[in-house]
């Protein structure tokens, strides 16, 4: 599918976004989400199960105790690799915020912009052209063909 096929039902599932906070371990609409429930209920409206989690509890500190973790989740997801000139809507894209560990996803929604969601922000998309986003980049896979 090309890279304008999705265009209408993403901007569509965006607007059911709009306005959601950021919640840790947040994953309803109504309540709030986290970047991970929000790649959760983006997905599924796409028809894309994510799961909800590995089966651990996810602390707010996880990071510290298991860095891998969250690239070891992606990994599990079988997408495939797409580095960053090669991004299209409904790629999923992935960041180090802090101490160089993976630990932020968001989803492209053009070739461009990314949704995502960040505490005291909420939901919100910005762009990869930012250089702090894309010096904080360190990957993407698709789900999508």
């Amino acid at each position: 599918m090309g890279e304008n096929s999705h265009e209408n039902k993403i901007q569509h599932v965006m607007n059911k976004f709009r306005n959601v906070p950021f919640v840790h371990n947040g994953r309803s609409l109504e309540t709030g989400v986290d970047c991970l429930g929000l790649v959760i209920l983006f997905y599924k409206e796409f028809g894309i199960h994510i799961p909800n989690d590995d089966g651990q509890f996810i602390d707010k500190a996880w990071y510290r105790k298991e860095p891998e973790r969250f690239i070891q989740g992606i990994n599990s997801l079988n997408g495939v690799e797409v580095d960053m000139d090669s991004l299209q809507a409904l790629d999923l894209v992935y960041f180090a915020i802090n101490y160089g560990i993976i630990t932020h996803i968001g989803i492209m929604i053009n070739d461009k912009e990314f949704l995502h969601t960040r505490p005291l922000v909420g939901v919100t998309k910005n762009t990869l052209q930012q250089f702090s986003w894309r010096r904080r980049f360190k990957g993407a896979v698709r789900l999508v063909p």
